[in-house]
C-alpha cells in the first residue's frame, strides 16, 4: 500500500542523500556548472567545403510530431536542411535547398526558417535573399514533399516586382494547415516617393497558402510604418490564424511594439500598441520581440510577450501578458536590466512559461533561463543553461514532443541542443504575513487549509485522500501548507508528485522557527499534524487535528 511505502520513506536516511543530490543539481544549474547539451562535439570547420550545421551560419530548427529535429542553416550561399533523431547528437547528410548560389541573410534577426507538417513529410523553408542595392531583398521560399530528400525550385514570395527592401521574414503553420509568411516591406515607401510624399519605416506584409505551399495568395498589407530591422514574432490565433508582434514606429520617432492578428481572408484584429516604453530613437535597434500563446480569458486569446527596450520608461529585457481583445498589456516586468542582456525568447509548455535570453558580462556570454507557473505573475530566479567566451548566435527555444530545448550556435562549440530542466513545483515560502495574503486572495470564498510535514506518516494518508478528491474535482478550494522549512523543498515536491498534488500552488514554512508561523494561522494550535481547517465564505473557521475522514472532507469541500 502507498501508506506503508510512505512510512518507510519518512524513516529514511535517503532524505539526506536526496538533499545532497538536490544541492549538486542546484550548483549545476546556477552557473557553477552548466546543463549538458544533447549534441556531439563540433566538427572541424577549417575546411570551407565541410558542409555541416556546426560550420554553417544562423541555424533555425523545429521538431516534427515524431520527435525528429529539422535544422536549416546557410553555408557557401546555399541553404541546407538536415535532420536528427537524437536531439542533435548526430545529423543526416545536409540536403541543399537552392540549386543556384544566392546571397542569404544570416544575422540573428534575419535568418533562414524551417517548419514541417506533423509527420515530417512536407518541409517548408524560407529566407531573405540580399539583392542588388542598399538594404534590399526578396522573400524566398521552397518546400520538400519527400521528407527532405529534395527541394522544389526556390520561389520569390513578394509579388510587387520592385528592387526594394523585402526582409525579416517569419514563417508560421497553423493547426488547420495554413502556411503564413510575413515580412517587412518597403514597397509603400517607393510608392510614396513617386507621389512626393514622406514615408517612415517599412510596411508589414503577409501571404498565406492553403495547399501546403504549392501556391500563395496575393500579398496583403497589415500595417504601415514598422521599424525596418527587427524580427517579427508569430503565434497562433485560432485554428487557422496567426498573431504577430513587431517593433513599430509610433508618432514618427517612438520605436515600441505593435500587435495584430490575421487570417486566411485578411486582418482579423487591426494593429494596436503592445508595449509603451517610449524609446525615442531614429536608428535600427536590431532587436525584435518574441511571444507565445497563453491561456484564454473569457474566450479571448492572451499572449506572453518578451522584448528589449532602451526607452524612457523601460530599459532592458521585459515580459508582459497581452490581452488582444482589450488591447492591454499587463504584468509588465523587467527581466534583466543589464546593458549586456539581449534577444529574449518565450515559450509555454504544460501551463509553465519559460523565458531565455543571453547576457554578456564582460568576459563570457551566458544563456539564462527563468520560468513562471502562474501565467507570468511571478518568475523563478535565473539559472545558467550554457556559456561561451567567443561569438554566439541568438538563443532559440524549441518545442519538442517531450520537453523544451534550447537551440544555440557558438563559434567554439558549433550547434547545441540543450534540454531545459524540469521546473520545480510552485511552492511559495510561508511567512508570518502569508496567511493574511491567502485569505485576501480568497475573499468571500470558502476553502480548506491542510497542514502537513514530510516527516509525518499520518499526513501521507490525508495527502492521498486529498489527491484522490482533487483528481475528481481539479478546482477544489484547497490550500496546502507544509510545516517543514524550505530546505526540505525537494522532499516536499516528491510527496506532492506521489499524491497528484503537484500541479497546484502550495506553501512551505519560510524557516525552521515555526512558532510565529503557526501562531499566524491559529494561536490555539499546538503544532500537531495533520491539522486541517475549514473556512466558510466569511472565513469563520472549524479546525480538526488528525487524519480527516473522506466523509468529513467531502462535507467541507461540498463534494
Amino acid at each position: 500500500m502507498k501508506v506503508s511505502i510512505m512510512v518507510q520513506r519518512c524513516n529514511r536516511q535517503s532524505l539526506f542523500a536526496r538533499q545532497a543530490m538536490a544541492a549538486i543539481t542546484w550548483l549545476l544549474l546556477t552557473g557553477i556548472g552548466t546543463v549538458s547539451a544533447d549534441t556531439a562535439d563540433a566538427v572541424d570547420c577549417s575546411d570551407s567545403e565541410s558542409i555541416s550545421v556546426h560550420c554553417g551560419q544562423a541555424p533555425s530548427a523545429v521538431y516534427d510530431a515524431t520527435g525528429r529535429l529539422w535544422v536549416v542553416f546557410a553555408q557557401n550561399q546555399h541553404a541546407y536542411v538536415a535532420n536528427s533523431s537524437d536531439h542533435g547528437a548526430t545529423f543526416s547528410s545536409p540536403v541543399r535547398v537552392n540549386a543556384s548560389a544566392e546571397n542569404i541573410e544570416v544575422n540573428g534577426e534575419n535568418r533562414p526558417k524551417v517548419l514541417t507538417d506533423d509527420a515530417g513529410e512536407v518541409i517548408y523553408v524560407s529566407w531573405t535573399q540580399k539583392t542588388e542595392g542598399q538594404h534590399t531583398g526578396d522573400i524566398r521560399f521552397s518546400r520538400s514533399i519527400n521528407s527532405g530528400a529534395s527541394f522544389a525550385p526556390v520561389r520569390t514570395v513578394n509579388d510587387d516586382g520592385l528592387l526594394t527592401s523585402h526582409r525579416f521574414d517569419s514563417l508560421f503553420l497553423t493547426e488547420s494547415g495554413h502556411l503564413y509568411l510575413t515580412w517587412l516591406d518597403k514597397r509603400e515607401l517607393e510608392y510614396a516617393a513617386q507621389r512626393g510624399d514622406d514615408y517612415t519605416g517599412s510596411g508589414v506584409f503577409y501571404t498565406v497558402s492553403d495547399d501546403q505551399g504549392e501556391s500563395f495568395a496575393a500579398n496583403r498589407k497589415i500595417a504601415d510604418h514598422s521599424c525596418e530591422c527587427c524580427r517579427i514574432a508569430v503565434a497562433p490565433h485560432g485554428e487557422d490564424g496567426m498573431a504577430l508582434m513587431w517593433r513599430h514606429v509610433f508618432d514618427g520617432t517612438t520605436r515600441d511594439h505593435a500587435i495584430a492578428a490575421i487570417g486566411p481572408d485578411g486582418v482579423r484584429a487591426p494593429f494596436g500598441r503592445a508595449t509603451v516604453d517610449e524609446w525615442q530613437i531614429d536608428a535600427c535597434p536590431h532587436h525584435g520581440p518574441d511571444m507565445t500563446l497563453g491561456a484564454d480569458t473569457d474566450g479571448e486569446a492572451t499572449y506572453h510577450m518578451t522584448w528589449f527596450s532602451a526607452g524612457d520608461l523601460h530599459k532592458g529585457i521585459y515580459y508582459g501578458r497581452h490581452d488582444l481583445a482589450s488591447g492591454k498589456t499587463r504584468l509588465v516586468t523587467q527581466i534583466d536590466g543589464n546593458a549586456g542582456a539581449s534577444h529574449p525568447q518565450v515559450a509555454e509548455r504544460q501551463g509553465v512559461q519559460h523565458l531565455v535570453w543571453k547576457r554578456f558580462d564582460g568576459s563570457q556570454t551566458q544563456v539564462l533561463w527563468i520560468f513562471s507557473q502562474d501565467e507570468g505573475s511571478s518568475w523563478s530566479e535565473p539559472q545558467v543553461l550554457a556559456s561561451t567566451d567567443n561569438a554566439s548566435d541568438h538563443p532559440l527555444l524549441l518545442e519538442g514532443p517531450d520537453q523544451l530545448r534550447l537551440s544555440w550556435h557558438t563559434r567554439n562549440d558549433g550547434y547545441q541542443v540543450i534540454a531545459l530542466p524540469e521546473p520545480g513545483l510552485d511552492i511559495k515560502a510561508f511567512t508570518a504575513d502569508s496567511f493574511a495574503q491567502i485569505k485576501r486572495e480568497r475573499a468571500g470564498q470558502p476553502f480548506v487549509l491542510a497542514l502537513w510535514s514530510v516527516d509525518c506518516p499520518p499526513c501521507m494518508v490525508e495527502l492521498d485522500l486529498l489527491g484522490r478528491l482533487r483528481q475528481e474535482d481539479p478546482d477544489l478550494p484547497l490550500v496546502l501548507v507544509s510545516t517543514d522549512a524550505m530546505d526540505l523543498k525537494a522532499d516536499a515536491e516528491d510527496f506532492l508528485r506521489d499524491y497528484g498534488l503537484d500541479d497546484m500552488t502550495s506553501w512551505m514554512f519560510a524557516d525552521d522557527y515555526a512558532a510565529p508561523l503557526r501562531f499566524s494561522i491559529d494561536p490555539q494550535w499546538y503544532g500537531e499534524l495533520p491539522r486541517s481547517y475549514y473556512f466558510d465564505a466569511q472565513h469563520q473557521s472549524e479546525a480538526h487535528s488528525g487524519i480527516m475522514t473522506e466523509a468529513q472532507l467531502r462535507s467541507w469541500l461540498a463534494l
